[in-house]
């Protein structure tokens, strides 16, 4: 049996893990990324993770299919090349000739989001359709579109960087030089900056009590929604706005593609209904005709093994549509 291993070359961690044939997950594991160093260090500490796993496993790379690596942003999947990653600091870094220096096998590399997308759409939530729309809710905002069992990459491989739609044109600076993208208000990043800010402010409130309360006061994009439900109004404001400014974003989106299925990853998705139920009520007020049905909004079911699990099954489907695996 050949087996395939899939990366998550994340900003705060490297995740690695064994597929079998069938997509089940066998083993993963995990090491701090350590981005601020030399690149090739990086992959070295990544191969080694590789080795680990497959030894822990009884395995060798020679019963290695192929690998794939999911990483935040504008991936050339023809070269195995990072273009830019503007939150590890990379430029033209090409993961497939550094990996290839430790191992004689098949390297494919793709944005993270885009491997959640197709993992949610060979095993997930979006199985069974023909066109599904994955937002990847993170440190940004990241998208897979699948169409008609493709998956689109746009032109340069620079598409579906949903994080960096204006949502407000004289709004809050974005690390992408332009003001009030969509990811200064719906990402994770921006719900942890506004908890730490009214943490700050109101030092005796509920939230700043079950933030410091938290493992190692290690404050989630959850703890806000936590503080909400434990009665705290500021978070309960904070909370009402979120999810006003994730609707606004999303229907923009759905507008322009009008996707069977719409699945929200990352872990804001443990969220469940709480965030679906209010979600979908404001975007069934700014759809573009609403009175038609409108996408079936999931939760996305592979949960934080997504993007090693659509990493890992990248190469099945190189010369292939999507729906020609399922």
């Amino acid at each position: 049996m050949k087996y395939s291993i899939g990366i998550e070359l994340g900003v705060k961690n490297i995740v690695a893990g064994i597929l079998d044939k069938n997509g089940k997950l066998l083993r993963r594991d995990t090491i701090p990324t350590n981005k601020d160093r030399e690149f090739e260090e990086i992959i070295r500490d990544m191969c080694a993770l590789v080795s680990k796993i497959l030894s822990d496993e009884d395995l060798e790379i020679k019963n290695v299919r192929y690998i794939g690596v999911g990483c935040p942003g504008i991936t050339d999947n023809f070269n195995g090349i990072i273009l830019k990653n503007y939150t590890m600091n990379l430029s033209n870094a090409n993961v497939r000739a550094e990996i290839q220096k430790y191992f004689n096998v098949p390297v494919y590399v793709e944005n993270d989001a885009n491997c959640v997308a197709i993992a949610e759409y060979l095993l997930g939530a979006a199985y069974g359709t023909g066109n599904s729309l994955t937002i990847k809710v993170g440190v940004g905002i990241g998208g897979g579109i699948i169409l008609e069992g493709c998956i689109y990459n746009g032109l340069n491989f620079g598409g579906t960087e949903f994080g960096h739609m204006v949502i407000d044109f004289n709004g809050r600076p974005c690390i992408c030089g332009r003001k009030g993208c969509w990811e200064q208000y719906a990402s994770a990043s921006a719900l942890i900056n506004q908890t730490k800010q009214l943490i700050e402010k109101y030092p005796d409130s509920i939230l700043a009590n079950i933030a410091s309360n938290c493992c190692n006061n290690q404050i989630t994009e959850l703890t806000i929604f936590e503080a909400a439900k434990a009665g705290d109004e500021m978070a309960k404001q904070v909370c009402r706005e979120y999810v006003i400014y994730f609707a606004e974003g999303l229907a923009n989106i759905v507008n322009i593609l009008m996707p069977e299925v719409v699945i929200i990853a990352g872990p804001i998705s443990k969220l469940g209904n709480s965030l679906v139920y209010p979600l979908v009520d404001l975007l069934r007020e700014k759809i573009y005709c609403k009175e038609l049905h409108i996408p079936e909004f999931k939760m996305a079911e592979m949960g934080n093994a997504g993007i090693i699990v659509g990493a890992a099954m990248l190469g099945a489907f190189k010369d292939e549509k999507l729906s020609d695996l399922i």
